[in-house]
């Protein structure tokens, strides 16, 4: 690419006056494929253009040596170019002119002017770009924009330039390197770095150059400059100039970036995403940065307590007040804990209401587990004194889980599980205490989870079985129904009793698939028995709540063939404390199908006189804690005697569970209860015996009283 002179004169530019040889400025120049040109102010004549100016406007060089500034402009522009000229305001700002093409097209472009000076003589720098192209490519704007600000030394970026054949000298350095630096070009220009700077930076620098020199390298480094009264970060990004021809690189350039408030963002951003927005605590991120490698058994003598803290009532509070109130008690409860704590003690929320604390202990201290257990007892007590909500007083407390490190393990996530485990316990034992984790609570959720997975298994393999017991009418002393109760033939533990799996069942979810089969295949047992003996089938409260109940009893007693009077369907109080309007309908469309419904456990628990006014129990069964010990306890008398008037004046069957002697068996009696089942009567037991037991009872024959014994009525 070539640079003309247009004035006549084809020699080496002796008459151009710039800081840079013919090199510097072919490169900064002439080598740009945006047309650029100096011109007279005056005479209005062309000095100097370079090819892009050719292949733009489509002149010849003879043609633009003998053509003015206003020979490339439409005639209506000819006014306002002699005004913008007269002016001086075609300069420090872009400005949209219309030019003239050799073709005769007028182009819509963007100039923009710099004074400048050559030949000894004041002379402008335009530099020209297509409106075109910037509407068609805007980030090629970026980079026009950086080679006039690169010309004028007026980028927001610092830019200098090294002549690192001359002993590494400034060629370049603009305002923004200034600025930046707090260096004074003038200062700088012409100068080594050995002559600006301290002698161990610029020795640092002399080093950093040779070495992107030598490799023809890119260097990006991050640096600190003292000013008078703070400090400034800056970036700065090293790099040789190609040169012409193959030759090797003469000129280094860097950019130099001022990232002082860049820094202070990300400093920010890291402080935020490491604390919790609300508390101002740090968050479950910075505990684990925190608690990564700090639990070792290798550090003998430095053990470390995690509690895990959990505000009691915390859900009560946003459903009461508000969501707001409960975040202000949350920061409440952080600065009371925050006051509290020593500054070798650390404190997160993990989230919610949840709170981790780490408290460091010597282990060589053969009391450190009762010191734990009194800091934790003085966190407790931090939530006596009311919390302010609102212009409120407001009582919360705090139940904390404790594990201590490295006994109960020596990594985060298992600490963390144990402290979990530690805190369930808590609260199920009591709100607003402590408890240390104990193996006990590990072993027993892995049993839990081994439960819950053969559980899934025991469905595949039909592992479940059905036992029954009878239940006798003591107006007729005949059998009247037997209840379906649930076994599990584990292959290795025998047979399991319902207490143990069924909580399992229920949490996990499969206690619906379980309680569809016990449904069946109680219909299909009890087809076997005489007409008038029901069959009783426990529904459990989540089973009772699934999708599909209505349906599932209809299907149990269509595939098996039988009638829906002798199905009766047990509930407890549980399942009507929840949902209480679906339920109750739910009820009502079982009693259309002409199924019976019985309330189990009747008394044991809330709303038990409510519950029979809002659906007409078929019966209610009478818990065995209160026939167990109904000789002794005049309470438990009075309370059979008033169920037993609930159920005369409801016209509900009432039934005792739990009988095991002949004793109470007669008092139940006596007292009109309605019927019995228990140990004394008949134990649990498999179809087949419970097909022999009402056959060797001649079909429901009576229960004798007199004659009956404990020896003949287990078997």
């Amino acid at each position: 690419m070539t640079t003309f002179p247009v004035n006549g004169q084809t020699d080496s530019w002796p008459y151009f006056q710039a800081p840079f040889s013919e090199n510097d400025f072919r490169l900064l120049f002439t080598q740009h494929p945006i047309p650029m040109w100096l011109y007279d102010p005056v005479s209005l004549k062309f000095l100097l253009m370079n090819d892009a100016v050719f292949q733009f406007y489509g002149y010849s060089a003879e043609q633009m040596s003998k053509m003015t500034m206003l020979d490339i402009r439409p005639e209506y522009e000819y006014e306002r170019m002699l005004a913008a000229i007269h002016a001086e305001n075609d300069f420090g700002k872009p400005q949209i002119w219309k030019h003239l093409k050799a073709n005769g097209e007028i182009v819509e472009v963007i100039t923009y002017g710099r004074r400048a000076t050559f030949n000894g003589k004041p002379a402008i720098l335009a530099i020209i770009q297509d409106q075109t192209e910037i509407r068609q490519a805007r980030d090629e704007i970026s980079q026009t924009r950086s080679l006039l600000d690169n010309l004028i030394k007026n980028l927001p970026i610092g830019v200098f330039v090294k002549d690192m054949k001359d002993n590494g000298r400034y060629v370049l350095f603009n305002e923004a390197a200034s600025s930046i630096t707090g260096k004074e070009a003038a200062h700088v220009i012409g100068k080594p770095d050995d002559q600006i700077f301290n002698e161990k930076d610029a020795s640092c620098f002399i080093r950093q150059d040779q070495h992107i020199m030598d490799n023809d390298s890119t260097l990006t480094i991050e640096n600190e400059i003292p000013l008078h009264n703070y400090t400034r970060h800056v970036r700065v990004v090293k790099r040789t100039i190609p040169a012409q021809n193959g030759e090797r690189p003469r000129y280094l350039i860097g950019l130099m970036e001022d990232i002082t408030e860049e820094q202070a963002l990300q400093a920010h951003l890291t402080y935020t995403a490491m604390h919790d927005a609300l508390t101002n605590l740090p968050n479950r991120v910075y505990f684990s940065h925190h608690t990564a490698g700090l639990f070792s058994a290798e550090k003998t003598q430095q053990g470390h307590a995690l509690l895990f803290l959990d505000v009691d009532h915390f859900k009560h509070i946003n459903d009461s007040i508000g969501h707001a109130a409960g975040d202000a008690l949350l920061c409440q409860v952080a600065r009371r804990l925050t006051g509290f704590l020593q500054p070798q003690d650390f404190i997160a929320r993990l989230g919610g209401d949840e709170f981790a604390i780490i408290h460091p202990f010597d282990m060589s201290n053969p009391d450190h587990r009762q010191e734990i257990g009194r800091f934790a007892e003085e966190l407790t007590d931090l939530f006596r004194q009311p919390f302010h909500l609102d212009g409120s007083p407001e009582y919360v407390g705090c139940t904390i889980g404790v594990v201590i490190a490295p006994y109960d393990g020596q990594d985060i996530d298992t600490l963390l599980r144990n402290a979990d485990l530690a805190l369930y316990a808590a609260k199920a034992d009591r709100r607003g205490i402590y408890r240390f984790y104990e193996q006990a609570m590990r072993d027993a959720v892995e049993k839990r989870h081994r439960t819950a997975l053969e559980l899934h298994a025991a469905m595949q393999n039909n592992e479940f079985v059905l036992f029954y017991q009878p239940i006798f009418s003591l107006t007729t002393d005949l059998i009247t129904g037997c209840e379906a109760l649930l076994r599990w033939q584990h292959p290795t533990r025998g047979l399991v009793a319902p207490d143990d799996f069924i909580p399992v069942a229920e949490d996990t979810g499969i206690i619906s698939a379980i309680g569809a089969w016990v449904l069946r295949q109680a219909c299909k047992d009890a087809i076997h028995w005489p007409e008038k003996i029901k069959v009783s089938v426990n529904l459990s409260p989540v089973q009772f709540n699934s999708r599909g109940m209505l349906d599932m009893v209809k299907s149990a007693l269509e595939e098996s063939g039988l009638p829906a009077k002798r199905l009766e369907l047990e509930i407890t109080e549980t399942v009507l404390l929840s949902n209480t309007e679906h339920n109750t309908e739910l009820l009502f469309e079982l009693r259309k199908l002409g199924v019976s419904i019985a309330m189990d456990d009747f008394g044991t628990g809330y709303s038990s006189l409510n519950y029979l006014r809002t659906f007409p129990f078929d019966k209610i069964k009478i818990d065995r804690s209160f026939v167990s010990d109904i000789d002794n306890d005049k309470r438990n008398l009075a309370i059979i005697q008033a169920v037993v008037s609930l159920g005369s004046a409801f016209n509900i069957v009432t039934t005792a569970e739990g009988v095991e002697t002949q004793e109470q068996l007669t008092r139940l009696k006596d007292e009109q209860f309605g019927e019995v089942q228990g140990f004394f009567t008949g134990r649990p037991m498999p179809q087949q015996e419970m097909c022999d037991f009402i056959a060797s009872r001649d079909i429901g024959n009576v229960l004798n009283l007199k004659k009956h014994s404990k020896n003949n009525a287990v078997k």
